[in-house]
């Protein structure tokens, strides 16, 4: 995954490797994806926050779920900091644990809560789950916004991250 994701941040145009500048007006497909990953970075980091609730320090392993939390934090911080710069809307800004606007993340937060609350090999599964979801996504992302370099390195630092997630969980598993 690691050279996928050099290969994708080669894709953006030498003339781009200056931050696009703040007032610049984002297309809407841009736009709609860094307020998609910043929900789904949301998810990630709201979904293993309680399973670091339920099953934190509790057997072997399961401590994966709150070192993964914090790396989340980061993740949708790095976001967040790119819609504010691009006078984007946070749609999350003031949304509680497993508050989202957008349906489909809404509905998988609720679904992949209630796997993992089967146990914690579930819940180690819904964290593989997650990463290569997001991974998916990452790259759908990067593919729309290479024109962007500095949201292109968000994405691909985020890329490399859900990279050592996926490890991680599997590792325990």
């Amino acid at each position: 995954m690691r050279k996928l994701a050099v290969a994708l941040a080669c894709l953006v145009p030498l003339g781009a490797v200056l931050p696009a500048m703040a007032a610049d007006v984002l297309p809407d497909e841009v736009e709609y994806k860094l307020i998609y990953m910043r929900e789904e970075e949301k998810l990630a980091h709201d979904v293993y926050l309680y399973f670091d609730g339920l099953y934190g320090g509790a057997a072997p392993g399961a401590q994966v779920f709150q070192h993964i939390t914090l790396s989340e934090q980061r993740h949708t911080d790095a976001v967040r900091r790119l819609l504010e710069s691009y006078g984007v809307v946070d749609t999350v800004a003031d949304a509680g644990p497993g508050e989202f606007t957008i349906p489909e993340l809404q509905d998988l937060y609720v679904t992949l809560v209630k796997v993992g609350e089967a146990g914690l090999t579930e819940a180690l599964d819904v964290g593989v789950l997650i990463e290569r979801k997001d991974m998916t996504d990452i790259v759908d992302a990067i593919e729309v916004s290479v024109d962007y370099a500095d949201i292109v390195q968000v994405y691909t630092n985020l890329l490399t991250g859900s990279e050592h997630h996926l490890e991680a969980f599997l590792k325990v598993l």
